[in-house]
């Protein structure tokens, strides 16, 4: 059993226009994400007993903009930000340009991308086969709450408005 850390990047400029931030792949970090809710996110982090400017080991962000200004804004060197697309966010600009609102069907059903929900068990696999050695995973709203459904543990709260989305800048702590 590995505990990991699962974390929300901060508000992007997308985030910022009320606008799902999927398929934003290069969308900014906004002011307030970079300084008052990366603050916030550290002092979560050296809660923790993580203080990300002395830490030991790498971490690794997706490769969207906004994940790796995350990482980067509270404190981790660029030198041991690793990237990698198993923690992308979910694909759903069909849907939202559709009219669908995912973070509702994800609430009323429990719904997730299948491509997401797929690259979530691969992730489990490859963190308990220790394939994947990171503690820290800079990520996405969709993709935790993928990981979430697949565990499907009471270990963790479905909201009736967020489901299994966490808010911006939020740690996410799993067993696995």
């Amino acid at each position: 059993m590995a505990e990991i850390l699962l974390v929300r990047h901060c508000q992007s400029e997308a985030n910022k226009r009320n606008f799902a931030a999927f398929g934003n792949e290069e969308s900014p970090l906004t002011e307030k994400g970079r300084t008052v809710q990366a603050d916030e996110l550290r002092a979560k982090l050296i809660d923790r007993g993580i203080d990300p400017t002395a830490y030991p080991r790498r971490v690794m962000a997706s490769t969207l903009r906004r994940t790796k200004e995350t990482a980067a804004s509270v404190g981790f060197s660029e030198e041991v930000i690793d990237v990698g697309p198993e923690i992308n966010e979910s694909n759903v600009e069909g849907e939202v340009l559709s009219g669908i609102n995912v973070i509702q069907k994800h609430t009323h059903e429990g719904w997730v991308p299948e491509e997401t929900k797929m690259r979530a068990e691969r992730f489990i696999e490859l963190i308990r086969s220790r394939s994947l050695d990171y503690e820290i995973f800079f990520t996405h709203g969709l993709f935790i709450a993928s990981v979430l459904t697949v565990l499907d543990s009471p270990d963790y709260q479905f909201d009736v408005k967020r489901g299994y989305i966490p808010l911006q800048a939020s740690i996410t702590p799993i067993t696995i």
